[in-house]
């Protein structure tokens, strides 16, 4: 049974874990204090990278430079505690296979591992993991306490990475046009997607006269993805129609989805469309492309409405430099500038 001293200890962990918005300040607490409060050699943040082929350390507490650049971990291969979406106890690494690195493990004096699956909200981010010189012995009741710590590390950094985004992308937009639009809104789309653990993410400009979605950027997408055939507003997905975002989280079987075999060839498996506003009507859409299937909340979609209102922002400066100079169809101008 936890004792009062643990409980005063832990609820200063949890007001270091929520006292900051900045990313990194919130990624070194969760590290620090998961090692300190449970009695750990040292901790780990593994997060997913956009594609979710692997996972990579992005914060560390008390485990050496060459310990944590051994290489990439496979979410299959190393521990499981993402793949299952449960906790996982290892506690001989050097007998147990689902430990990916176990002699470079044994040489920092690892002997056991605890996994924990991170989730943000809906979002599964990766991993939180305690390594330990001893095999811990934790009673169900500690165990359950660390679980706990782990749903609060969820959602400290789900609050610092909204933060990082809106940040980041309110930076991008200021940038325009000291660089050229299409590179900033190719650097604000790789931002946001990168942030929302998107594969590719997409900026269409809906035509009136042909009633069409017309690609200003997209990111992380193959030419053949790109080039499937014309979007139009009518038949694919619908935020633009409807003007509210709109959630496909099984792309292979919703009617929505226009071009299905194309989806499934690229490896997406779910999509979130949201109109983009300039001036207070809808001009085009901010998709995002997702290869798992996947339920937003409430909470992600707020913070993707407020992105696709960073995008519109972004268009809204770009056809105000245009008129500057002059141009009279924003719209036709605007495709062949991102054309060339």
């Amino acid at each position: 049974m936890p004792t009062l001293d643990f409980f005063h200890r832990y609820h200063y962990a949890l007001s270091e874990l929520h006292g900051s918005f900045d990313l990194a300040v919130t990624e070194e607490a969760v590290v620090r204090n998961a090692a300190l409060l449970f009695r750990a050699k040292g901790a780990g943040l593994i997060l997913f990278t956009p594609d979710e082929d692997a996972l990579v350390i992005s914060a560390a507490f008390g485990l050496s430079e060459s310990y944590r650049s051994k290489g990439a971990l496979s979410p299959s291969r190393s521990l499981g505690e993402t793949a299952g979406r449960t906790p996982v106890v290892v506690r001989d690494v050097a007998a147990d296979p689902r430990v990916q690195y176990p002699e470079e493990a044994l040489r920092e004096g690892v002997r056991s591992i605890v996994g924990l699956p991170l989730s943000g909200g809906s979002l599964l981010l990766g991993a939180l993991r305690l390594y330990f010189a001893a095999p811990p012995d934790f009673t169900p009741e500690e165990m359950a306490t660390l679980e706990a710590f782990g749903v609060q590390a969820g959602l400290a950094l789900k609050k610092a990475f909204y933060f990082a985004s809106m940040k980041a992308a309110a930076a991008e937009i200021q940038a325009m046009p000291s660089m050229d639009y299409k590179s900033a809104l190719e650097s604000l789309l790789r931002t946001v997607a990168g942030y929302a653990r998107a594969r590719g993410s997409a900026l269409l400009l809906f035509d009136p006269k042909t009633k069409t979605l017309g690609s200003v950027v997209r990111i992380g997408l193959s030419e053949s993805y790109r080039s499937k055939g014309p979007v139009f507003a009518g038949v694919s997905l619908g935020e633009v129609e409807e003007g509210r975002p709109v959630i496909v989280s099984d792309a292979a079987n919703d009617p929505r989805v226009q071009y299905k075999g194309a989806a499934a060839a690229e490896g997406v498996k779910a999509i979130l469309g949201l109109p983009v506003r300039i001036g207070g009507e809808v001009a085009g859409a901010l998709r995002f492309y997702y290869p798992f299937e996947f339920q937003p909340d409430a909470d992600y979609i707020v913070w993707m409405e407020h992105l696709a209102h960073q995008a519109g922002t972004a268009l809204e400066k770009a056809r105000m430099l245009i008129k500057l100079k002059e141009k009279s169809d924003w719209y036709e101008e605007m495709l062949r500038h991102f054309e060339r």
